[in-house]
């Protein structure tokens, strides 16, 4: 690339650097979250954490002088009866049903796609299944067979991920089922009770710490005042910080969530491949941090592009659990795509809405918050998690740019990114 052009590529870059204002929408954000006190505001890896054990969870239902009775070992976990009715007691009246005994949701054991199914049932909560010959609540090879190879059909089609129209086909079925007998759909619902409160939606921040390490203190210092937790992704090998400061950010108390933002493809130059890559830097990270790193989100590269068809291969391998890599999918939970012809064991995230996503011009700070709100208010109706993708530098360049280290780390890399071919 001429250098010319590599250097029309810098320009906007830095307008944007210099327009950016991140401190001010990202409070009134903040404060806007707060206000509605039955959303959860939690880091990447806590809120995995929690959707972990909801899907491993068991679900016990039972139905006796017709009456359901329902009990969960999810701790804080809340009972749905569809749609929207939230119990506070364990039983609940079914006068008009005939059926008595455990209600289970039965898996055809023939089913040769029976993992889509499980993993819409666990998605959807109804984690009452088990899979048998026969049951009175049966999912039989005749009657979704057909179906499940669509679904896994359009799975490959659409990168390996699940559509939100299959799943409703599947708790339809189920719902149609369980009304033959004049029985409700009780299912876990998404999200935990907090405060004693139902959760109705989740507002997770994370940070792509590119190179402004030095202004994570600042930001952190405004999340305090609202007790708002994030995530901050940490390139493993950076030209623009040291380990030290790793080291040292980590070590603060007031630090939050580190995972890991990996350079697979740039590394995979120097380490073989991009899974020796991943686990290089996710190991490095985890020698620096001083504990496990759970999550990753795929940096988008100055020099490199770190996407490739091997990507998704390397995050599996690695043992990461989760990924938060931006990709243009609208997915409101996390999902799990099938990877290398098995369902991968790390979730995916979509993140919702991205700083670098706004126009970089004087009504920023208003078009960031309104094209916020109005995410958030979307993901509310949805009951999902919106994940917001923040970057350190535009919570104030000029405070960057205030601290000698980090104008020679900008220097060298400068020298070196014009003299790239």
């Amino acid at each position: 690339m001429k250098l010319w052009q590599k250097l029309s590529q810098v320009k906007p870059a830095l307008v944007r650097h210099l327009v950016a204002k991140n401190s001010r929408p990202y409070e009134q954000i903040l404060e806007h979250v707060r206000a509605q006190n039955n959303i959860w505001i939690a880091s990447q890896g806590e809120y995995i954490a929690w959707w972990q054990q909801r899907e491993n969870a068991t679900l016990k239902i039972s139905v006796s002088d017709a009456r359901c009775h329902v009990r969960t070992t999810l701790e804080n976990g809340i009972i749905e009866k569809f749609p929207g009715e939230f119990l506070d007691s364990p039983t609940i009246p079914c006068p008009e049903t005939t059926f008595s005994g455990e209600v289970w949701i039965t898996i055809d054991s023939t089913l040769e796609q029976k993992w889509v199914l499980i993993e819409i049932l666990k998605r959807e909560g109804i984690l009452n299944y088990r899979i048998a010959d026969e049951g009175e609540f049966m999912l039989s090879r005749q009657k979704v067979g057909n179906l499940l190879q669509e679904i896994k059909d359009r799975m490959r089609r659409r990168g390996g991920r699940l559509l939100e129209a299959d799943i409703s086909a599947v708790r339809q079925m189920v719902l149609d089922k369980l009304a033959a007998h004049h029985l409700p759909l009780l299912r876990v619902w998404y999200h935990p009770r907090r405060n004693g409160l139902v959760t109705r939606a989740v507002f997770s921040a994370r940070y792509d710490v590119d190179r402004a390490i030095t202004n994570l203190a600042r930001i952190r210092a405004l999340e305090q005042r609202y007790d708002v937790p994030s995530t901050f992704y940490l390139r493993a090998f950076c030209p623009f910080y040291t380990a030290q400061e790793i080291k040292k950010l980590a070590a603060e108390p007031w630090c939050p969530e580190i995972a890991l933002h990996g350079e697979f493809a740039a590394n995979a130059r120097k380490y073989g491949n991009e899974l020796k890559a991943a686990q290089t830097e996710k190991k490095y990270l985890e020698k620096l941090t001083g504990y496990p790193i759970l999550g990753m989100g795929m940096h988008g590269g100055e020099l490199t592009c770190n996407l490739s068809e091997h990507t998704e291969h390397a995050i599996q391998q690695a043992g990461l659990c989760y990924d938060t890599t931006p990709r243009p999918k609208r997915y409101f939970f996390p999902f799990r795509k099938v990877v290398d012809g098995h369902l991968s064991t790390a979730y995916g995230l979509a993140h919702s809405l991205s700083d670098v996503e706004i126009l970089a011009d004087r009504n920023y700070e208003r078009v960031f918050y309104e094209r916020a709100i109005a995410k958030l208010n979307e993901i509310y109706e949805q009951n999902g998690i919106f994940v917001l993708m923040l970057h350190p530098v535009y919570f104030g360049f000029l405070a960057y740019l205030s601290q000698p280290r980090n104008w020679i780390a900008l220097v060298k890399f400068f020298l070196r990114y014009v003299q790239t071919p």
